[in-house]
């Protein structure tokens, strides 16, 4: 008889744990963090900026990059003059293709940084 109750108090006091961990928002589900391609943009440029400064990337790299991050800047601003006319400022089309071109800078920031870590060893 005291076993029963010792065990459904401790049933109790687990429930009431789970359940009050579960409601903290600490252990709520990840949620992943929505980039912008404006944030996006932003952030890449401050990579290839450390990078630089890490000589991670030559001059003559960072450069280049700097130059196709202008690009899509460029693009984005024709995207959004094309699509003043409908009220949207970018396409889910526009959209996608510009997260193509940034995701190229970024994954070229990475290949020029792994580059020179080779390099150094």
């Amino acid at each position: 008889m005291f076993a029963n109750k010792y065990l459904v108090v401790g049933a109790v006091l687990v429930a009431a744990t789970i359940g009050g961990a579960m409601s903290n928002p600490q252990f709520a589900l990840a949620k992943g963090k929505t980039w912008t391609v404006e944030m996006r943009q932003a952030k890449l440029m401050q990579d290839i900026n450390v990078a630089q400064q890490h000589k991670e990337l030559t001059d003559k790299e960072a450069k280049k990059l700097r130059s196709r991050l202008s690009d899509v800047a460029r693009k984005k601003k024709k995207f959004k003059n094309e699509n003043k006319s409908t009220g949207e400022k970018l396409t889910a089309e526009n959209n996608k293709e510009l997260e193509e071109d940034l995701n190229k800078i970024s994954s070229d920031i990475k290949k020029y940084q792994l580059e020179k870590r080779v390099e150094r060893k």
